[in-house]
């Protein structure tokens, strides 16, 4: 007999506003910690304050380049801007 194979889809709805308003700023950055961040704690409290002021996509843009950053080297960095904006052939 064929086991059948169950399976349930939840969806969750975060408002980011009431998530930061609930965080204090020492738990934030706790939590950037806890993840592996040893650098300063000046872009994480930059981001904070960008959060409350309400520019949410400027607040995670400077997190990701923080924690997640896409290129390891100014260099690499800098060759990606400059084929992007057309100034070098790939």
């Amino acid at each position: 007999m064929k086991r059948r194979r169950n399976s349930v889809t939840v969806s969750v709805d975060v408002d980011i506003d009431e998530l930061v308003e609930e965080l204090t700023d020492e738990e934030i950055i706790d939590l950037a910690e806890r993840v592996g961040h040893s650098g300063p704690r000046g872009e994480v409290q930059r981001a904070i304050i960008m959060l409350r002021q309400g520019r949410v996509d400027d607040g995670i843009a400077l997190l990701e380049r923080e924690f997640f950053p896409t290129w390891k080297s100014k260099a690499a960095c800098e060759t990606a801007y400059q084929l992007a904006m057309g100034r070098v052939s790939a």
